[in-house]
């Protein structure tokens, strides 16, 4: 809607709240629409003025839980930090974001629903994953220009960096195999990765 008044905003707000944990809870296709109206209070018309349809809920839903979680690494700027530095503190708030109750929920319904709404999809890739990508991939290139790495792909560091940490974990907690791993599990897989990759890296 163009320039909603304050109290439409809150509205709007409110039903994508309320609509998060329901979808979170259910999934895509345990949620209907008459359901978001009954909690929520109001009208289909309503939902349907602010969101189009229920996929178009869903991709704002998805949008606003991204930008909750990737917020801790948008603002982290990791230059004029050591290596080993640098890798321990992406590598634990990187780890906090993707393991989290939370967007491990998120993770399984996008999986279910990629293909239904792709551009829910594509929110969800752009935020967590990619923005941590980024973020590592710019340190790399700034080590590199000043000489404490030796030179290679930044991009594709960043991703064999990122994805070795979050394979295993990630993959048994989405699965419901594991519960979210302890402090102790995931400072030592942080400490292994950061030894494998510092020697590698290092321009001597």
């Amino acid at each position: 809607m163009d320039s909603p008044t304050p109290r439409q905003a809150a509205k709007r707000q409110h039903i994508i709240s309320v609509a998060t944990d329901m979808f979170l809870t259910d999934g895509y296709s345990g949620v209907s629409i008459d359901a978001i109206v009954t909690k929520t209070g109001g009208s289909k018309r309503t939902v349907y003025s602010y969101f189009g349809d229920k996929e178009g809920l869903f991709t704002a839903i998805i949008e606003s839980l991204s930008a909750e979680h990737v917020s801790p690494l948008m603002h982290m700027d990791l230059r004029q930090e050591p290596l080993h530095d640098a890798l321990s503190i992406i590598s634990n708030v990187f780890l906090n974001v993707v393991l989290s109750p939370r967007t491990l929920a998120l993770h399984r319904i996008i999986v279910a629903e990629a293909l239904r709404a792709p551009e829910a999809a594509r929110s969800f890739f752009d935020a967590a994953p990619a923005t941590a990508y980024k973020c590592l991939a710019e340190y790399f290139t700034w080590a590199q220009e000043n000489e404490l790495i030796r030179p290679g792909d930044s991009h594709a560091r960043a991703k064999i960096y990122l994805d070795a940490l979050t394979g295993d974990l990630q993959l048994r907690c989405l699965l419901g195999l594991a519960k979210r791993p302890s402090k102790t599990e995931k400072d030592h897989l942080v400490a292994e990765a950061i030894s494998i990759f510092t020697r590698g890296l290092s321009p001597v």
